[in-house]
């Protein structure tokens, strides 16, 4: 008897990897750091066509354009970190940068290169967009912009939710079925309710009702966020 592989759905991974690249390049301040994010990106798809051609058969052809792909996803950091010169002018910058790691992490997990690592992998890419964004607020301090962190955060939590929706509708309907409807009302949904969040972070902030700084209100919001993962595993 055949054993029946589901895998994640498509709409929800794309929206994952996107939301992802979405929650990097909205702490970007330079070219450089956009180049990178498309860098990334470029390697997500280089590792799909991969693991399409892979499971279409052609193993010997497509596990090398896979590994390529995961090698270019992972080399945008390091073309990043490289093109953002000196280590002392720009230390905040690759810092910032530290959320591209989650790109290719989200990817492996919504591919999936291991269906049992599947979560793990959506997570920990989750928790390197986390890292970014609170890196970001915290080395650069008070006259950060309030706006993209906290539009980095909500497109790392969409990211989050996506991946997790790919697995779950692939698992239980798999890809065959017609569920591109549901995945994006309920994604549209997350933004929906990250939006009106960020919407009243501004307020608190603006009103500095918690009399805390942003840095530290952006700590107290990624830990919250990753221990929120922690439980949920």
């Amino acid at each position: 008897m055949t054993r029946v592989v589901y895998h994640p759905s498509r709409v929800s991974s794309a929206i994952a990897v996107l939301a992802a690249a979405a929650s990097v390049a909205a702490l970007a301040k330079v070219p450089e750091q956009y180049t990178a994010v498309g860098i990334s990106l470029g390697g997500v798809l280089v590792l799909a066509l991969g693991v399409a051609v892979y499971r279409w058969g052609y193993r010997f052809l497509g596990l090398p354009i896979a590994l390529v792909g995961v090698a270019v996803s992972f080399a945008g950091f390091g073309v990043g970190v490289v093109q953002l010169g000196s280590y002392e002018a720009s230390f905040t910058l690759r810092g910032e940068l530290l959320g591209l790691l989650g790109v290719p992490f989200v990817a492996l997990g919504v591919v999936p290169v291991h269906r049992r690592l599947a979560r793990r992998l959506v997570s920990l890419g989750f928790v390197f967009l986390v890292l970014g964004v609170v890196f970001t607020g915290a080395v650069n301090g008070t006259g950060t912009d309030p706006i993209p962190l906290l539009a980095g955060m909500v497109a790392a939590i969409v990211a989050w939710d996506a991946g997790e929706q790919a697995i779950n509708v692939g698992r239980q309907l798999g890809r065959s079925a017609r569920t591109w409807p549901a995945e994006l009302s309920h994604s549209g949904g997350t933004a929906a309710f990250g939006g009106i969040s960020v919407g009243a972070g501004l307020v608190l902030f603006d009103v500095d009702v918690t009399g805390l700084p942003l840095e530290s209100l952006l700590l107290l919001l990624g830990a919250a966020v990753v221990l929120m993962i922690a439980l949920y595993k």
